[in-house]
């Protein structure tokens, strides 16, 4: 196999397992949130939510992006990866003593600020349009708000 082509295989394994990852671990962080939410919440829903958001993504890379789409989604998969990673000690602080919700959505939020940082800083790093910030941002709030009404 080519150098470059396991490269592919290996960064969509990686994805894959970012993809699963952040399933798991948001399904978890949603357990704190649940009275906030009117739906249950769980891995097989937020693994729809994650695979959705790269759809929703597409017609913003496809013209123009066409041959970054694989290096772009592998990238914005890391930035859920990294928010899954920094979700785990809130997680386990919870599992010893109870934090209340707001303080969790707090806590939750200043991670989604990290990895807006993050999503920006990966997104001028491989020269795209910075709005796919703004549109990754717009698509969570789209589900954020089918979420809780």
């Amino acid at each position: 196999m080519k150098p470059e082509k396991a490269n592919k295989v290996y960064q969509f394994a990686v994805m894959l397992i970012s993809i699963s990852i952040t399933a798991y671990t948001l399904s978890r962080f949603s357990v704190l949130i649940q009275p906030l939410l009117c739906i249950p919440y769980d891995w097989k829903l937020e693994a729809a939510i994650v695979m959705g958001q790269l759809v929703f993504q597409f017609p913003f890379l496809i013209h123009k992006y066409r041959n970054r789409i694989f290096t772009y989604y592998y990238n914005m998969l890391l930035v859920a990866l990294f928010g899954s990673a920094l979700l785990w000690p809130l997680i386990l602080i919870n599992e010893c003593s109870s934090w209340n919700i707001e303080w969790n959505v707090l806590y939750f939020f200043t991670v989604v600020g990290i990895l807006f940082l993050d999503h920006m800083r990966r997104v001028r790093k491989l020269h795209l349009p910075s709005y796919l910030c703004y549109t990754w941002v717009v698509y969570r709030m789209i589900v954020l708000a089918l979420l809780i009404y």
